[in-house]
């Protein structure tokens, strides 16, 4: 492409940080501040919650997940890129994450043929109300960069109250039983996508009916691992 058109798109569709909104450079993820705040996961990390051993949640419980895995621990710009993802829609956000997802996946599972990549649902209730279903976006966008087909094979039965507000303990009962699978996943190896991992009831929930339905193996990433205080884990 000639430099003079490449010019002319770029100040007609400017790249942005999708952290902050802030207008960037065309080979650019971030802006400079977001990029030096970024609270990057990195290796090692648990095999089984992907936060690093000094922020490691599992204690003696496993899930019916194999693992989880994210790029980044939810706190500072990263959180506040989050909160763009939920409350506005943005899709460089969505590609943002998907593409640092993307990374992760295939650094921590790079040896793990997926059949599909599929995300956790949200009730009817809350899309109509937001208009908007973040961890669809995420896993379409994830999926397109890594070549592999997105299926929506999770709903959501039930509307519960948000996770964020309950104890851990009430977290893991207030998904009893909210979750269907409605579509083929017999014999086949799942990457699950959700925004953020707290305690991992969601996702718990969500593989265990992907099992229960014949699924071979379900493996989580998120964008973001929220760090746990010791009375929440």
């Amino acid at each position: 492409m000639m430099k003079w058109l490449r010019a002319l798109l770029t100040c007609l569709f400017p790249h942005h940080c999708y952290f902050c909104n802030e207008v960037i450079l065309p080979r650019q993820r971030l802006c400079a501040d977001c990029a030096e705040k970024a609270p990057y996961i990195l290796p090692p990390v648990c095999e089984h919650c992907g936060r690093n051993a000094d922020r490691c949640s599992c204690g003696k419980h496993r899930h019916h997940f194999e693992r989880c895995v994210s790029p980044f621990y939810h706190e500072s710009v990263a959180q506040n890129g989050i909160s763009q993802l939920k409350n506005h829609n943005y899709r460089v956000t969505a590609d943002g994450f998907a593409a640092e997802m993307a990374e992760v996946v295939r650094r921590e599972y790079g040896g793990i043929a997926f059949d599909a990549v599929t995300s956790v649902p949200l009730h009817k209730k809350d899309f109509n109300r937001r208009g908007f279903d973040q961890a669809a976006a995420l896993g379409r966008a994830l999926a397109a960069q890594m070549n592999i087909p997105y299926e929506a094979v999770l709903t959501k039965l039930i509307h519960t109250e948000p996770q964020k507000e309950l104890s851990a303990v009430r977290r893991r009962g207030n998904l009893l039983g909210v979750f269907d699978v409605v579509g083929e996943v017999s014999g086949r190896t799942f990457l699950l996508v959700d925004d953020v991992i707290t305690t991992g009831s969601t996702l718990d929930e969500c593989a265990k009916m992907l099992k229960l339905y014949g699924a071979a193996d379900v493996y989580a990433v998120t964008a973001a691992a929220a760090v746990l205080k010791k009375d929440e884990k």
